[in-house]
């Protein structure tokens, strides 16, 4: 009696063990170490560089030609101006208040762009047009190039915008002081100021070049 109680005994015990060994396992579920929140800032991007160009076009019966580049990184306007096709010398260059070309003479690009109401002076006087580009050295072949950077200039929207002025090229040399012209004499190229494509709308106002401009 007593070895069927032990075998009966036996059994359930054995039953019990392969019961609990065949169970699922609790798992353990170790929870990292909270740590502090990591802020992770975007970088914010500088100011944008913006473009603006004129192409020059001769008066008529002229030759002169070439492109005014204009570009904006910050607050400064980088001027660059390349001649082609014109008389040798030191020949006067501005910006005009209106970007308009149409007249045979260009007398339809207004005045010398002058937001300031200054004096007309050369470009490194501490007053003067911000239009005033001074002179351009024109060599034998007709070649020239002038380079200057002004912060009284935007690409960008505003009072002092390029954007729909025109830049024009005369036939004499910029005295740099005789108001208000310089008496730089006739205008013989004249370019419309556009914006170039991908750069921010600006707000002057925009006078689209005549055909042939």
């Amino acid at each position: 009696m007593k070895s069927s109680k032990a075998v009966a005994f036996g059994g359930v015990l054995l039953v019990s063990l392969v019961v609990a060994a065949c169970a699922p396992k609790e798992e353990t579920v170790v929870q990292p170490e909270e740590t502090a929140a990591q802020v992770v800032a975007e970088p914010v991007p500088g100011p944008g560089v913006l473009t603006a160009v004129a192409d020059l076009a001769a008066a008529t019966g002229g030759t002169a030609q070439g492109r005014v580049t204009f570009i904006q990184s910050g607050d400064t306007v980088d001027i660059e101006a390349h001649v082609s096709g014109a008389p040798a010398g030191s020949l006067g260059f501005h910006l005009h208040e209106t970007g308009d070309c149409s007249a045979a003479d260009f007398t339809s690009a207004g005045g010398h762009f002058n937001p300031t109401h200054a004096a007309h002076a050369s470009p490194t006087a501490t007053e003067h047009h911000a239009g005033d580009f001074g002179n351009i050295e024109i060599g034998p072949d007709g070649n020239g190039t002038l380079q200057l950077s002004t912060t009284m200039l935007s690409v960008a929207e505003g009072p002092s915008s390029v954007v729909g002025r025109a830049a024009i090229l005369h036939q004499k040399t910029d005295d740099l002081n005789t108001q208000p012209t310089g008496n730089a004499g006739a205008r013989i190229a004249c370019g419309v100021v556009a914006l170039q494509p991908g750069s921010a709308p600006t707000g002057a106002p925009v006078t689209p070049p005549p055909a042939g401009q």
